[in-house]
C-alpha cells in the first residue's frame, strides 16, 4: 500500500520505496531531494539482535546522498498495543478515529486493541460490527490494524455477562469492561468460562468498587486534601479473580495497567502456580510516581490523573523489576484522550486518563539509556509478547520496521500529539530515543 504524499501525517510524511531498497527519501528543494540514512543500525527482533548493518553501500550504489544523521541507530519491529481508547464510536469530541490512528502510526504501532467503553458500548454483536465497519475505511489509509475488544457485561455495569460467543463470531479480539472492574463474582466466573470456550483473552481493569478515591496516599494527596485511592483496590480484585481462575484453568486472564507492589506479588505467585495469567504496565507508571505530579497551577497537573493512579517510587521500582523479570509481560499505553476543557478542571472534577501512544517507545528507550531495560526486552514487551498474548492470526506478525536514534534526546511538545486532545503527562518531559523512520511494504514514513 502506498500512501499519497498529500495525506497529513504530521510530523511524518511518506514516500514509495524502490523495490528492494531501504532508501528513505525526504522532501525536496527545487529538484534536489535528499536521503536520510541510518548508519550502522543494529537490528533487534524476536529471536535476538542481528549483526550491525550499514546502508551506506546501498545508498552509494544508487546515487549520491547529501545528509547523514549521526547517532546510535537500532531497528525494531512495529508494535502492538493491547489497550487503547480510540473513543470510537461516538466520542469524536475526545478523539477522532483519524487522530487515534495517526498517534499509533507516530508511536510505531502496526496494531492496536480498542476498548469498548464508547457510545454506544460495544456490548452486542450489532454494535461491534458497526464499529468495525466504520473503522475499516481509515485503515485503508493508515498502516494500523484495529482489533475491537467487546464489553464483558451488558451496559458495562459489571453484572450480566454479554453474549461472548456472539461477540467472538462478530470479530471481537478480547473481552473487557475496561474503565471498571467486573463487580459480580458470579458474572466474573461466568465470563472466564465463556472466554475459555471462545478462546478470547479476558482483560480485567482490576479495581474493587465503592471507594471515591482520586489519588493514593502521598505528599500530593495530603497537601491538597484529596480523597485517598486505596492500594488494595487493585490487588483485592486480582486476588478474587485468581481464585475464580483456579476453577477455570483454561481461561486466559490478563491484568490491565498493573500499578502496585501487592498486585505484582499476586501475579508472580499465580504464574508460579501455572495459571494462565498475564499482565501489562503502562509507560507512565514506569516513568513517573506520585511524587512527580505537578502543582495545580501547572496546566499539566490533571494530565497526571489516571486510573489506576501513580503510586509511590517504590511501586515504580517494583514495576520496572517485574517488567525485567517477566512477571509483567508487556507494555500497553491505556491511551485515553480527553477534551482539553475537561482536563483543565480541578483534580477532583477532571476525568481519569492520559495519552500514551506517541511516547511509549521513547519512554521505554529512555529506560534503556538509564540501564533499566535491555533492547531485547523492549522488543518483547512492545511487539512480540503482546502478539502471543492476544493469539490472533491477523495480528501475529509485525508489518514494518522502525529505525530509532538512541542518542536523540528531545522534549515532548504538542507537535508530538496529533488529534483533538493534548492530555499527555509526558508533555515537557525529556525522553531519549526517537523513531525517525518507519518502513512498511512499499512505503516509508519519516519525520518532517
Amino acid at each position: 500500500m502506498t500512501m499519497s504524499s498529500s495525506t497529513r501525517l504530521s510530523p511524518f510524511q511518506s514516500t514509495a520505496l524502490p523495490n528492494g531498497w531501504l532508501v528513505f527519501q525526504r522532501g525536496s528543494t527545487g529538484t534536489r531531494a535528499w536521503s536520510l540514512l541510518p548508519e550502522d543500525a543494529r537490528v533487534v527482533h524476536a529471536e535476538g539482535e542481528a549483526a550491525t548493518q550499514s546502508l551506506r553501500e546501498r545508498a552509494a550504489s544508487i546515487g549520491a546522498w547529501e545528509k547523514e544523521i549521526p547517532g546510535t541507530w537500532v531497528s525494531l519491529p512495529t508494535g502492538l498495543d493491547l489497550q487503547v481508547h480510540l473513543r470510537h464510536p461516538g466520542q469524536p469530541h475526545k478523539e477522532t478515529l483519524e487522530g487515534g490512528l495517526a498517534s499509533a502510526l507516530l508511536g510505531g504501532y502496526d496494531s492496536i486493541v480498542s476498548m469498548p467503553n464508547t457510545a454506544p458500548f460495544l456490548d452486542t454483536p450489532e454494535a461491534l460490527l458497526e464499529a468495525q465497519k466504520s473503522a475499516a475505511k481509515l485503515q485503508e489509509i493508515y498502516p494500523v490494524r484495529v482489533g475491537f475488544a467487546a464489553s464483558a457485561t451488558l451496559g458495562m455495569k459489571g453484572e450480566a455477562p454479554t453474549d461472548v460467543a456472539g461477540l467472538a463470531f462478530a470479530g471481537a479480539v478480547a473481552i473487557t469492561d475496561d474503565g471498571w472492574g467486573v463487580r459480580s463474582d458470579a458474572a466474573q466466573e461466568k465470563l472466564l468460562e465463556l472466554c475459555a470456550e471462545s478462546n478470547l483473552l479476558f482483560q480485567q481493569h482490576a479495581e474493587l468498587g465503592g471507594h471515591k478515591g482520586v489519588t493514593p496516599a502521598g505528599p500530593f494527596q495530603k497537601k491538597y486534601d484529596l480523597p485517598e485511592y486505596p492500594r488494595e483496590a487493585e490487588s483485592g480484585m486480582i486476588r478474587r479473580d485468581l481464585e475464580l481462575l483456579r476453577r477455570h484453568p483454561k481461561a486466559r486472564y490478563h491484568v490491565l495497567h498493573v500499578s502496585t507492589k501487592e498486585s505484582i506479588e499476586e501475579i508472580r505467585r499465580a504464574k508460579a502456580e501455572g495459571l494462565r495469567v498475564s499482565a501489562e504496565v503502562t509507560p507512565h507508571h514506569l516513568i513517573f510516581s506520585n511524587e512527580d505530579i505537578p502543582a495545580p497551577e501547572d496546566f499539566r497537573c490533571a494530565y497526571f490523573k489516571m486510573n489506576p493512579p501513580l503510586f509511590a517510587p517504590g511501586d515504580r521500582a517494583a514495576l520496572r523489576e517485574a517488567l525485567r523479570d517477566g512477571t509483567i509481560d508487556c507494555v500497553s499505553t491505556d491511551h485515553a484522550p480527553h477534551e482539553t476543557e475537561l482536563k483543565a478542571k480541578n483534580w477532583r472534577e477532571s476525568p481519569f486518563g492520559t495519552r500514551g501512544l506517541e511516547t511509549a517507545l521513547p519512554a521505554l528507550l529512555t529506560l534503556v539509556a538509564e540501564g533499566e531495560l535491555s533492547l531485547k526486552r523492549v522488543e518483547e514487551v512492545f511487539s512480540s509478547r503482546p502478539r502471543r498474548l492476544l493469539d490472533r492470526p491477523e495480528f501475529a506478525e509485525p508489518t514494518g520496521l522502525l529505525f530509532v536514534n538512541l542518542e536523540h534526546r528531545y522534549q515532548v511538545d504538542l507537535a508530538e500529539l496529533p488529534g483533538v486532545s493534548q492530555n499527555s503527562c509526558f508533555l515537557g518531559a525529556t525522553l531519549q530515543g526517537r523513531i525517525e523512520l518507519r518502513v512498511e511494504p512499499n512505503t516509508a514514513y519519516y519525520r518532517a
